[in-house]
């Protein structure tokens, strides 16, 4: 979510569109963003991204804070649990974790030799993909993909709009009513005619639980979503991608999603 820099951190500062976020979406959103909150979750997103740690004085470049802020940010997550220092450094705790059993949440469970198998069935790379807030994480892939320059994103774990990813579009179609008018509302601050074009969409999408994207993240990207469920609850969204070049990889795409879905049916009966 935020920029590349050379360095133990690799990360720093928000980007324009997080600054837009946080600007815009405090006057105008249903969901008012915080600053401190903003902060808190840097913080802990880069020091996930480090599995050495990270230092305050990177994760003061990260968030773009004083070091003084930040150290007081960092004792406060580290005495609860969501940090760890060790030497200086700091890592992701397990109190993350802890609430997430708490809670009893649900996340998608698909290994990677799994993932590896719907991908050569589908005969296409495969992302599995969650919603995260406002954005679509990838939290792992099957098969190689066609484009080499994407592969950061999944192995990276980079984050995506949600509203310019097949992804994002499908489990926000799939989100409960409530929430999803939230989100929207949120969403229309920044990309009011991704928006409109969503809402266009969205019964389309939730009568066939499936989602696509032609060239809206990347123009030389075509990529099909479908719901990963466990019970009745959409966890998260398995993505297929093509190289665009024209209608065929759509017909391409439906064709690997027939497949890919008759494979999922049949490994549950």
């Amino acid at each position: 979510m935020r920029e590349r820099i050379d360095g133990p951190c690799r990360r720093e500062g928000p980007t324009a569109y997080e600054k837009d976020k946080v600007g815009r979406m405090s006057e105008h959103g249903r969901r008012r963003r915080h600053r401190t909150v903003d902060r808190v979750a840097w913080i802990l997103e880069a020091a996930a991204r480090e599995p050495g740690g990270v230092t305050v004085a990177e994760l003061a470049r990260t968030v773009g804070a004083p070091a003084s802020s930040v150290q007081d940010l960092v004792n406060g997550l580290a005495a609860t649990g969501f940090l760890l220092e060790q030497h200086g450094r700091f890592r992701l705790g397990p109190a993350p974790h802890v609430l997430n059993l708490i809670a009893g949440r649900i996340v998608p469970r698909i290994s990677q030799a799994e993932l590896d198998e719907l991908s050569r069935v589908a005969g296409t790379p495969v992302l599995l993909t969650v919603r995260v807030g406002l954005d679509a994480v990838h939290l792992a892939r099957g098969g190689e993909d066609e484009i080499p320059r994407l592969l950061p994103l999944a192995d990276e774990h980079m984050a995506r709009p949600l509203l310019r990813t097949a992804a994002g579009r499908l489990l926000l179609a799939l989100t409960d009513e409530a929430e999803r008018r939230g989100l929207l509302d949120e969403l229309a601050c920044h990309d009011p005619e991704a928006v409109a074009e969503f809402r266009r969409a969205l019964p389309a999408i939730r009568a066939s639980r499936i989602s696509r994207s032609e060239g809206l993240a990347d123009p030389e990207v075509s990529a099909l979503a479908i719901p990963v469920t466990e019970g009745p609850n959409v966890t998260g969204a398995l993505v297929l991608t093509h190289r665009r070049r024209g209608r065929s990889e759509r017909l391409s795409l439906d064709r690997a999603a027939a497949r890919l879905l008759a494979h999922i049916q049949e490994g549950r009966t």
